[in-house]
């Protein structure tokens, strides 16, 4: 089921407008950019190409102590001890047993410490000292154990873990698995007593395992060698299921006897292997101090040695980096720990040594510093001392065993006076400074630290990124605080790492949110933007334990909040738009860089990255935000950054063939980004005095004015538009969150609901703009992808036939303005027409549409027209679609501005137009009714009711389409009707159209036809429908335009038949009375009598196209409009020498030009003669047939027809060709010419002839008298098909003629056969 909008498009006065949040998003940018322009790690250093390996941790301001100014921060620390909990007592007894060897350590990533006592091994929760578990099974003593993940899909999906566990003779590995339980650190430990599988070590003593996050298992040796176990699910062709590979021996050095590899190779037994599985690149540190590197492949599937370095190269380059020290300090190294791409794209190690010195080394060269690459070197490129290096300080690390490093934080266990003491050194307090700042702590421990481990919880969030991660003052509302396990031999000392939030409520505490001191420093050190972002955090917390806390949070924040400022002078950078939000941290014990820094122009602040957008001032901003205004921005910008520019779905392939869209975030994502939001929410909400309703907010007054050359001048503004100014921002800000709040809401439900499945139920080009937004733009723009899925979800419970009142209830309170009132009525309808579907009872079933009916007219027009309107169709309630439709319509338009823009024809009325379109999407409902009816009527009916008209066109339709069309008709709503003529119109269903007797039919094919005048299918229905109803005039006007418009749409012959049916209206009932008409009727008649001799001409040429020049133009001509006749001589008939289109012409117009009559007449019988052939008779013959040709169209016509010419002219080529006499008579009394004047043209052309050379010559003389001769025989044999007084008369004047020709052939020589003939003819006549 296809997924619309559950609300109408109309505007809604609770949805927030696009300014408010493009002044909101775009202040979120702002401050997220303030913060991804905080220096990275290798920024903080000054490396580079140029000067090579750099070094800190030699003046004051890398390790800032805070008591050299009043703002004393001395009784804090960094780091705390949360819980110190002793070794079970139980495990303090197995101390006793010890016969050979015991160890202990850590399994942080399932909350365990381990023992081994000899062969035996014991695992707890360190923290509760609880789930004691043991495993006996192995007979030699245990030297080495690890805690690895397993590969994906080798082994059954309970088992969590992999226990590898060394002893001399062989390597152990045992499932782990836990019970049913929220985390692995609180569920019950199970091992596997059955070994997944064991493996020789073949003499190598094992000592240290660790393992890939994707389940590749590794081990060094005491022998300095690295193995991998590699393991598969099932045995291979060529190997089996487990084996290990030596991947510190080369491909070649099975040739070279052990005994030789160990005698020439010095042993540096692996005592660390640390693994970056970001990159994946595995190094191992020796016992000696050499670090080796290894390339695990860009997928992390392979295996490459890549370099190493000794520890004496590594303190050289050291010695060369920092001069003045010498090598002691430099070594031994005891620690390395692999940098994740998350912290650095660049350094990828960082190795500690004795002294606390840290080296941080990268795997390409430092010319070559592009991020992420493939290692190939091993090269140092900066060194940093502990603290005690400094004039300052005078405490220092020593005899350090033990580091961790991650996230700019490094954790050294170092001994002093044979106790050992835990230092953290950390750079989260000064995230935005320009060089490398840390804090320091060292607190006592009590007993010797046997391991130490961080537990660490990786936040989805931010693990799917490839860019470095913001400092920690930005994640640290979705962080938990760091933890660390150190193991001693009395037990577990848990540690907790402060973030800058923590250390906020510390102070806020232990002041009782007085203003003290202490909170000054911080705001100071902090800057008071962020420290109001950090402020906020507290201040938005909403449970009862933190109440206190955030009440002092929230004093602090308006305290150290401020307000905003007028600039006096601008600074000197405000131009800048890349300046990054970098607040510089006064170190205190250095009073010279103090005063420096207060000679500096005024860092760019929140304040200026924020300024009012769209403005133009003279200089730059007159005035500064508050802090407490940055900060609330910084803060949501903090929330929001791990989804901002992250598209909301990611398009995932399934069996290798298809797609599905699966969520970006999950579900617990979705909650934590929540909680967040709706705790600043109730800030917001709560604390009023930052916002203030201002009237017509919809927009900012000065921030989105329309108007963006609009000058705010340093002398026109004031403190109180400065405040208006921020507190029309923190409006935005408001409503911004609340609607974020929604979106992420509504996005949680979906997770909830299997959002890929409702994902794939949406429309092509929604799925594909889901796929390409990114979660800002689902807050910014997209509310109709959001209503869509919302429909989707409802549809999932509609298509399982469950009720929707509870999701409705949830989607109410979570996104309200996604999810109105409207509706959940709407889905209530929606599922009351579903149930019907099932109702058997006809009155039920009346009632029940009743129902829903009347329910969507009540929130119309924010009702799914498409959703009801396909329920009602399957539910065949027709009536209903028409009542619903109308009613919303009457809803949009309540004014009928739309029928006013219909009428008025004017297409600068916008308005008219927005509401006219409105209602034809409406009424695109009713269409869609109409379309499944005539889709979907029983065969009959087509055969039956439906039959061709003589224009093709459908003349009936089945009885329920027909009523439904009737049904609209009924409807006072004209803009329907339009709509229903259209779709009458797309269906041919002209001969239905044209007898609806409707007002707004006419109006309709008027406009019509205005708008598409060169439309001649409108026009064919205007004419029709007048026709229909009687206006015959109206008819023949129209059908008079359509045959005299010019192109080539319409052929002649379509022309010439609009203008004989123009004619057959002018001559029907009633147009007698109209004199005028008469007119119009008689013009149309000569209009007729022009249009044939125009066919002729077209007819002529086209016959003749291989003999006229450029005849398929002229052809194209002809039919392209109806001519004058003056034109058709002048350009076609003449032009082209058309003798018998001449004649029509001339006949047509009346013209009497008897010369040019006959010129055109010698023309044709000459060109006739030309082409005739044969015997004198047969040419005679032909030429006779063309004048038969022509004389049944002109023979009636005496100046077309002139009788004296043709005859003579025929009867002087019969005497040429010598053919009979009679054939020219006979002819032209077969054309049913009047037989008196065929005597008489005789009679003149014998009496003409005496005159005549070519009849006096010797073979012509007696020609004439006998055709003359011939013409009166052919009466007097045919004498009785005339009446008694044509005889008499015919009679009369053919005996004259006789009488005449016998007068005169008596005193001719050679005559006596003609004058015996016309004896015979004149006694024949005697008898008659």
């Amino acid at each position: 089921m296809n997924s619309t909008t559950l609300y109408s498009k109309t505007i809604n006065s609770t949805q927030l407008s696009v300014p408010r949040m493009e002044v909101a998003a775009r202040n979120v940018d702002k401050a997220l950019l303030a913060d991804s322009n905080a220096p990275r790690l290798i920024d903080l250093m000054n490396i580079n190409a140029q000067t090579g390996p750099t070094v800190s941790g030699l003046t004051d301001q890398d390790y800032p102590t805070l008591n050299g100014l009043p703002l004393a921060l001395n009784n804090l620390t960094q780091v705390k001890c949360v819980n110190t909990v002793p070794l079970p007592p139980e495990i303090v007894d197995h101390f006793t047993h010890v016969q050979c060897h015991c160890m202990m350590g850590l399994f942080s990533e399932i909350g365990r410490a381990w023992l081994t006592v000899d062969s035996d091994i014991y695992v707890w929760t360190y923290e509760e000292n609880t789930d004691l578990a043991y495993f006996d099974g192995i007979s030699e003593t245990i030297i080495c154990v690890g805690l690895v993940k397993p590969k994906a899909g080798v082994f059954q999906a309970f088992i969590r873990y992999l226990l590898v566990i060394a002893t001399a003779v062989d390597i152990v590995v045992l499932g782990v698995t836990f019970t049913d339980g929220p985390t692995v650190t609180t569920d019950e430990i199970q091992l596997i007593p059955d070994p997944v599988f064991t493996i020789p070590t073949d003499g190598a003593t094992v000592s240290v395992i660790s393992g890939t996050d994707d389940g590749r298992l590794f081990y060094g040796t005491k022998e300095g060698s690295l193995f991998e176990i590699s393991y598969q699910a099932e045995s291979g062709w060529f190997g089996k299921r487990c084996k290990k590979v030596n991947l510190s021996t080369s491909a070649l050095s099975f040739l070279v006897p052990a005994f030789l590899n160990a005698a020439l190779s010095e042993e540096d037994g692996i005592c660390q292997i640390s693994i970056d599985d970001s990159r994946h690149i595995l190094y191992t540190l020796s016992e000696k101090g050499t670090i080796e590197v290894y390339d695990l492949g860009e997928k992390g599937n392979t295996f490459c040695r890549v370099t190493k370095m000794s520890q004496t190269l590594l303190v050289n380059q050291a010695m060369n980096t920092v001069k003045t020290l010498d090598s002691q300090n430099f070594r031994p190294i005891v620690g390395i720990s692999a940098v994740e791409s998350i912290e650095s794209t660049n350094i990828n190690l960082v190795a500690v040594s004795q002294t606390g010195v840290r080296f941080y080394l990268t795997v390409v060269n430092l010319s070559n510093m592009h991020p992420n690459q493939r290692p190939y070197t091993l090269t140092l490129v900066h060194v940093r001392l502990p603290p005690g290096y400094s004039a300052n300080i005078t405490v220092r690390p020593r005899a350090v065993h033990v580091s961790h490093y991650r996230d700019r934080n490094i954790v050294l266990i170092s001994t002093v006076n044979e106790k050992d003491v835990l230092w953290c050194i950390s750079s989260d307090l000064f995230p935005f400074n320009q060089t490398l700042t840390e804090a320091y702590t060292a607190v006592n421990l009590d007993g010797p630290a046997l391991a130490i481990a961080e537990v660490r919880h990786d936040t989805h969030l931010y693990s799917l990124t490839d860019q470095e991660l913001p400092p920690l003052v930005v994640r640290q509302h979705m962080e938990p605080p760091k933890r660390y396990v150190v193991l001693t031999s009395h037990g577990v000392q848990i540690f907790t790492k402060l973030r800058p939030v923590d250390l906020l409520r510390e102070i806020l505490r232990e002041g009782r949110g007085g203003d003290t001191e202490t909170l000054k420093a911080f705001f100071a050190i902090q800057k008071e933007d962020q420290a109001c972002a950090t402020a906020l955090i507290l201040a938005s917390l909403t449970n009862d334990e933190n109440k206190e806390v955030a009440e002092f949070a929230t004093r602090a924040f308006f305290v150290y909040g401020g307000e905003p400022k007028l600039i006096p002078m601008p600074p000197a950078n405000i131009f800048s738009t890349t300046t990054p939000f970098m607040p510089h941290i006064v170190s205190t014990p250095a009073p010279h860089h103090f005063q420096q820094q207060q000679h500096l122009p005024p860092t760019p602040s929140m304040s200026q990255s924020l300024a009012p957008h769209g403005v133009t001032y003279e200089v730059a901003s007159p005035f500064i935000f508050s802090p407490k205004h940055n900060g609330l921005y910084l803060y949501l910008s903090r929330i929001l950054r791990p989804v901002w520019s992250r598209r909301c779905v990611e398009r995932l392939v399934v069996d290798y063939r298809t797609f599905t869209c699966q969520s970006s975030i999950t579900n617990e994502d979705c909650v934590l980004i929540l909680n967040c939001l709706s705790a600043l929410h109730n800030f917001l909400t709560i604390n009023t005095q930052l916002s203030t309703v201002v009237p017509n907010s919809s927009t900012i007054n000065i921030s989105t004015s329309v108007d963006t050359t609009a000058t705010v001048t340093r002398g026109s503004c004031t403190v109180q538009d400065a405040q208006m100014e921020e507190r029309q921002s923190l409006n935005a800000l408001r409503a911004f969150v609340s609607h974020c709040c929604q979106i992420i809401g509504m996005w949680r439900i979906l997770c909830e609901h299997q959002i890929h499945t409702l994902i794939a139920t949406l429309p092509e080009n929604q799925q594909q703009i889901l796929q390409n937004s990114t979660f800002k733009e689902m807050f910014m723009y997209r509310v109709d992808i959001c209503s869509a899925l919302i429909t989707a979800l409802i549809n999932s419970y509609l298509g399982d036939n469950a009720s929707v009142d509870s999701i409705s209830n949830k989607l109410r309170e979570v996104c309200p303005n996604l999810y109105r009132t409207e509706d959940a009525a709407f889905s209530k309808a929606h599922e009351l027409l579903k149930t019907t579907r099932s109702v058997q009872n006809v009155d039920e079933k009346e009632e029940m549409i009743l129902n829903a009916l009347q329910i969507c007219k009540n929130i119309a027009p924010n009702v799914n027209l498409n959703e009801v309107c396909r329920e009602f169709i399957a539910l065949k309630a027709y009536k209903g679609i028409i009542e619903l439709c109308a009613h919303c319509a009457k809803a949009v338009d309540p004014d009928k501005i739309a029928e006013s823009y219909y009428h008025s024809d004017n297409d600068a009325d916008q308005e008219g137009l927005a509401y006219y379109q409105k209602r034809m999407e409406i009424y695109g409902q009713i269409l869609n009714m109409l379309e499944y009816l005539y889709n979907e009527q029983p065969p009959s009916i087509s055969c039956d009711s439906y039959h061709s008209g003589q224009d093709g066109s459908q003349t009936h339709v089945g009885s329920t389409l027909q009523q439904v069309i009737n049904d609209i008709l009924e409807c006072p709503d004209e803009i329907m009707h339009i709509a229903l003529y259209e779709w009458m119109v797309s269906k041919n269903m002209t001969n239905d159209l044209i007898k609806i007797s409707n007002a707004s039919l006419e109006m309709y094919l008027k406009r019509h036809s205005a708008q598409s005048p060169n439309s001649t299918a409108t026009m064919d229905l205007l004419w029709k429908y007048y026709e229909s109803n009687n206006n015959h005039a109206a008819a023949a006007k129209i059908l008079n335009s359509l045959a005299s418009r010019t192109g080539s749409s319409l052929a002649l012959k379509e022309r010439i038949a609009y203008l004989a049916r123009a004619i057959m209206c002018m001559r029907s009932d009633k147009v007698g009375y109209a004199p005028y008409l008469g007119v119009f009727l008689r013009d149309l008649e000569d209009k007729m009598e022009v249009a044939k001799v125009q066919e002729l001409i077209l007819d002529t040429i086209t016959s003749m196209q291989g003999q006229i020049p450029n005849a398929q133009e002229a052809i194209t001509v002809l039919n392209s409009g109806l001519f004058e006749i003056s034109q058709l001589y002048e350009n076609f008939a003449e032009p082209l020498k058309l003798l018998e289109c001449q004649l029509a012409i001339i006949d047509c117009a009346g013209y009497t030009d008897n010369a040019l009559i006959e010129s055109i007449w010698q023309q044709i019988l000459s060109d006739e003669l030309k082409k005739s052939s044969g015997s004198g008779n047969d040419r005679v013959c032909q030429v006779l047939m063309k004048v038969k040709h022509l004389a049944r169209y002109y023979g009636s016509s005496a100046h077309c027809f002139p009788l004296n010419y043709i005859v003579y002219e025929l009867e002087r080529v019969n005497a040429r060709l010598k053919g009979d006499k009679h054939l020219v008579p006979n002819a032209l009394i077969a054309m049913n010419l009047p037989y008196e004047k065929l005597i008489t043209v005789y009679n003149n052309l014998i009496t003409l002839s005496v005159n005549d050379h070519f009849w006096q010559i010797e073979e012509n003389e007696f020609h004439l008298a006998e055709a003359a001769a011939a013409l009166i025989s052919c009466f007097v044999n045919n004498h009785g098909s005339y009446n008694s007084v044509e005889k008499r008369k015919i009679t009369s004047i053919c005996q004259d003629t006789v009488a005449a020709l016998l007068s005169n052939l008596y005193s001719k020589p050679n005559s006596d056969h003609l004058v015996n003939r016309l004896r015979g003819i004149q006694a024949k006549m005697s008898r008659i």
